[in-house]
């Protein structure tokens, strides 16, 4: 399972956060204003994209993303934000759980590899570092989470994007699908929740994240659609039991930048910072 707890709560939070991406930038001017943070390390492979967050924000200072330089810096932040990418989070997620520190992964789709995911809980339970997996950019997580106390028969994510936000991906070009020139919604893939992780990793976290939810990366069912005439990234969650239903869809923006992520995500990982150092949660 995946380790939620309240210990940052009431306290004022140093974060690090890795990738000056769509998702790092937003949170980085997001929790700048936060009188609840008191200091922001970020770092990126690119120094030059990380520059310009340290020049336009007061809280933000840059670290180099090497080992020793990360290391440095361990004692002195709460919480390390990854908000990369999946081959980031294999590097850094062990890296800081190994030294007791407290993580939050964006991209999840890299616990789709179950000796990664096992070598990471078990370094958290060891070390004493937690794993905090926002919601994302799907909604239906707090029904899919207590049906999973009971039975769950099935869970179902259909995803529907512009063909814009899956270029240049080789499983596609594998099945011959050329995605310039789709002129209607198209199923371009059909299969399991660590396959669809796995094969686009840039796209599908939302899957590994019902999937450790609910019922595991194999029985976890994902279909995408690509839609040249859709601007929106939607994600229809299914989920049956003896409970009964669920069905949440949500209908996300995506980055002007970046349409692979949506800006919901972003709004995730900000609001479960504000609910580490509340005192209030609701809907738990």
């Amino acid at each position: 399972m995946l380790y939620f707890t309240f210990a940052l709560s009431g306290e004022r939070m140093r974060l690090l956060i890795i990738g000056c991406g769509s998702i790092g930038t937003t949170l980085a001017k997001a929790v700048d204003e936060m009188p609840e943070i008191e200091r922001i390390y970020i770092t990126d492979k690119s120094k030059v994209c990380a520059a310009h967050l340290v020049e336009k924000l007061h809280k933000v200072k840059y670290v180099d993303n090497s080992d020793e330089s990360l290391l440095a810096i361990i004692p002195d932040i709460d919480l390390v934000v990854e908000a990369a990418s999946q081959e980031a989070a294999k590097h850094f997620i062990p890296f800081f759980l190994e030294h007791g520190a407290d993580v939050m992964m964006m991209s999840v789709g890299a616990l789709a590899d179950d000796a990664f995911r096992e070598r990471c809980f078990s370094l958290a339970k060891t070390n004493g570092g937690r794993i905090y997996a926002p919601s994302g950019a799907v909604t239906g997580t707090d029904g899919l989470r207590a049906a999973s106390v009971g039975t769950i028969d099935e869970v179902l994510l259909i995803t529907t994007k512009n063909p814009k936000s899956f270029s240049n991906m080789d499983y596609l070009k594998s099945k011959g699908i050329d995605i310039s020139n789709l002129k209607e919604p198209t199923v371009v893939f059909e299969g399991s929740a660590r396959e669809a992780a796995t094969l686009f990793p840039r796209n599908m976290n939302v899957s590994a994240t019902l999937s450790l939810l609910g019922v595991g990366f194999d029985k976890t069912k994902v279909r995408i659609i690509l839609d040249p005439k859709t601007d929106r990234n939607t994600h229809k969650v299914i989920v049956r039991g003896p409970f009964g239903e669920v069905i949440a869809e949500t209908k996300n923006v995506p980055f002007p930048k970046n349409p692979s992520t949506s800006y919901l995500a972003a709004l995730s990982a900000l609001a479960t910072i504000k609910r580490l150092v509340g005192n209030i949660w609701i809907g738990v």
